[in-house]
């Protein structure tokens, strides 16, 4: 068995098991194809796919090697391209942290080191982090973390979920705002499955409170726009509003909503971090402190009388 016959297996994996599309986009026959993975099963005497149908569907076994093969081919893409890579920092991440922090914290980064070149990925996690394990992408930046064999994460930072609101909003000016009183506003939530939702329909949950969001957003701006107009109350974690301030809103004091939302960086398990690598995610944690420190500082200026319960 070569490396070609497991390039071979896992672009077939990656097509979803059309023998066509697999040989397309290697630019071989179909026959080369079935040759190496009927020869692939007779080294492993196990198959690595059913068939049904004319079409290929990868077994409990296929789906272990899958993995295997996933995890050379990276490495063997690592060595091939090392020399031409270290200058080159591939990140994805989600739509609120590539829209809100990524543009400002890639351009200072490259104003210090103008000899890197990056490829910034924005999209939905799950397809970001398939992009990892297939090392298109070098790391990810994002909320949720994907259980993926082989995929690795750890927290970088957390943030707590507040509630927002326009400032001329009734409830801007409670001294202490109550599960009750927010049940009886136009609520502007995040979507469904999102931890920052997972943590609102907990907290109404606890006080035994069924509420019916007046608009679910998967964007976070939208929900910002939204609160900016005066239609509602959102909840969204406090970066979200530190480090783009706005005059019109305000955090509500709710001593009882108890919930973080974290962020993660996400990598293959044998991710190699080049030094030009490790030295920008120092810079996007020291970059985003320093917009939380100048967030605080300027809501503390627009709003000096309101209760200020977001730094306790």
């Amino acid at each position: 068995m070569t490396l070609r016959h497991i390039e071979i297996f896992a672009t077939v994996c990656r097509e979803g098991g059309s023998i066509t599309r697999a040989a397309n986009r290697l630019h071989i026959s179909q026959p080369t194809v079935s040759v190496a993975i009927q020869e692939m099963e007779a080294h492993y005497g196990n198959k690595l796919f059913d068939r049904l149908s004319n079409r290929l569907y990868i077994t409990p076994f296929g789906k272990s090697i899958y993995d295997q093969a996933l995890r050379l081919l990276n490495l063997y893409d690592g060595m091939l391209g090392a020399e031409q890579s270290l200058n080159v920092i591939r990140v994805g991440t989600g739509t609120a942290i590539g829209k809100q922090l990524m543009p400002a914290i890639v351009r200072s980064f490259t104003n210090l080191h103008p000899d890197i070149q990056f490829r910034i990925f924005v999209s939905e996690s799950t397809r970001s982090y398939h992009m990892v394990m297939e090392n298109e992408l070098d790391f990810v930046i994002a909320e949720t973390v994907d259980d993926i064999p082989g995929l690795s994460h750890r927290v970088i930072q957390q943030y707590p979920i507040v509630g927002i609101c326009h400032r001329d909003h009734p409830l801007a000016s409670k001294e202490v705002v109550t599960a009750q009183d927010l049940a009886k506003e136009n609520l502007l939530l995040r979507n469904s499955g999102s931890s920052t939702r997972y943590t609102v329909d907990t907290y109404f949950s606890q006080h035994s409170l069924n509420v019916t969001p007046m608009w679910e957003s998967y964007s976070v701006q939208t929900l910002l726009n939204a609160a900016k107009e005066g239609i509602g109350v959102t909840f969204l974690s406090l970066d979200h509003i530190l480090v783009n301030p706005c005059p019109e809103l305000v955090v509500l004091n709710i001593p009882d909503l108890h919930g973080m939302r974290y962020v993660n960086l996400c990598f293959h398990k044998d991710k190699f971090f080049t030094p030009p690598m490790e030295e920008f995610l120092e810079h996007f944690e020291r970059c985003t402190r320093q917009m939380m420190d100048e967030g605080r500082a300027l809501y503390t200026k627009v709003n000096p009388d309101l209760p200020p319960s977001i730094f306790t």
